[in-house]
């Protein structure tokens, strides 16, 4: 539990759960589109009821906030508001923070038994981009989110597509007053008692189960602390290569393994780890693809020779349906002294992928997230065209997961 000395004020009346969209360009205003559906539902609420204060309307995960008070923020609103609203996505099912907050919401809801035996239902699904019923996770799918009072559009759209059409505006704005006298009425028939915050950090997400449909395979070419290069600083690499960030800095915890699985599922692909291994020499006569590819490369990892070897098979063997980015961190010195070097090795052993238009070099984050969507795309269609897929025998490999971040990826 976090501890909790003063009384709290009175919780939010509606917790608006939703995946934070990756920005795509540094003048991006990520998630206006959720804001608006925000500030136009809490605006419904203050006319239908009789709360005083804007804030007291609805609560909604900015993302200005970092660390420990992000997650005390998070917790206190989940242990008070009254109804949930979560904006269903393929995104906000990947999301480990979203599904953290389901759990958070569904363990207070499920300590309230009522005298039916019965849980409270608070918890008001919304859709922000159509999903089929069959593709929610377990722990959703008996709670009702067609809400035909919304209307067809909506149930067909959701709520970004009515957001971003002109044309819907009408649409919009008679879902958006419906969802928000459901909340109301909601709110105002059922109790939940406020509950202590939990310790969000440690909740385990509530969609465990759910997967996306497309294999993508994601292949981290990086070393581990334990396996750094001689006079190569560990602060950009961290137990295992997935952990690696090259653009780490006090503001950016997160390693380009986590934001690229949420970027591959939030387009309908389910990230696997990939090994250089199946690279190797005499390994990719008995190798077959399952599906397309990302290999993230490190400048870095080239100065292992068996890491050496396999990336230089890979690019003997030219397989159109494997995209690459090599990130190049430029503010960082050793890098930027040893570049010439570093780009040496790269060309003696990736000449070919090296003059391929499609391998992208990248020197920043947000350029990584305007990137990887690319590669994606270009991995998958040409996957499509030229490689047989053969599905895995045996046990399905493991499923990469969301790493943790110092702050909200919600």
């Amino acid at each position: 539990m976090i501890p909790h000395s003063a009384p709290r004020p009175p919780g939010p009346y509606f917790f608006l759960s939703y995946a934070h969209t990756p920005p795509n360009g540094p003048d991006r205003k990520t998630n206006r589109w959720v804001a608006k559906l925000f500030s136009d539902l809490c605006d419904h609420i203050l006319e239908l009821t009789n709360l005083t204060d804007a804030s007291q309307a609805g609560f909604m995960d900015t993302g200005l906030l970092s660390g420990h008070m992000w997650q005390k923020r998070l917790s206190e609103a989940l242990a008070t508001c009254r109804v949930f609203v979560p904006l269903y996505s393929p995104r906000y099912f990947v999301s480990q923070n979203c599904g953290r907050e389901w759990t958070a919401f569904i363990q207070r809801v499920n300590n309230q038994v009522g005298p039916n035996g019965r849980s409270p239902e608070v918890i008001i699904p919304a859709l922000w981009t159509p999903m089929e019923p069959e593709r929610l996770p377990q722990v959703a799918r008996t709670i009702q989110f067609a809400h035909e009072q919304l209307g067809t559009r909506y149930r067909d759209e959701g709520f970004y597509g009515l957001t971003k059409l002109s044309a819907r505006r009408h649409q919009y704005q008679l879902a958006t007053w419906e969802l928000a006298r459901r909340i109301v009425e909601v709110g105002q028939s059922t109790w939940v008692k406020p509950s202590e915050p939990l310790d969000f950090a440690s909740l385990p997400s509530a969609f465990d189960d759910f997967e996306a449909e497309r294999p993508l395979t994601l292949t981290m070419v990086a070393p581990d602390i334990d396996h750094l290069p001689s006079g190569r600083s560990a602060y950009y690499y961290g137990r295992v290569p997935e952990e690696w960030n090259p653009f780490r800095s006090e503001d950016n915890f997160r390693s380009l393994c986590s934001y690229a699985i949420e970027l591959a599922a939030s387009h309908g692909f389910r990230p696997q780890p990939g090994s250089l291994s199946a690279y190797s020499p005499g390994a990719l006569d008995a190798w077959q693809p399952t599906g397309p590819e990302v290999m993230i490369i490190d400048p870095w990892a080239l100065t292992e020779p068996d890491r050496l070897d396999a990336l230089a098979g890979f690019d003997r063997a030219e397989l159109p349906w494997v995209s690459v980015i090599i990130p190049w961190n430029l503010l960082d010195d050793e890098t930027r002294v040893h570049e010439p070097s570093l780009r040496a090795a790269l060309e003696a052993t990736l000449h070919k992928r090296l003059s391929d238009p499609y391998t992208e070099s990248i020197g920043s984050f947000s350029a990584f997230g305007r990137a990887f969507p690319q590669a994606l795309s270009r991995a998958g269609n040409q996957f499509l065209k030229k490689a047989t897929p053969y599905p895995p025998e045996g046990q399905p490999s493991r499923k990469l997961r969301l790493m943790e971040t110092e702050g909200p990826d919600g």
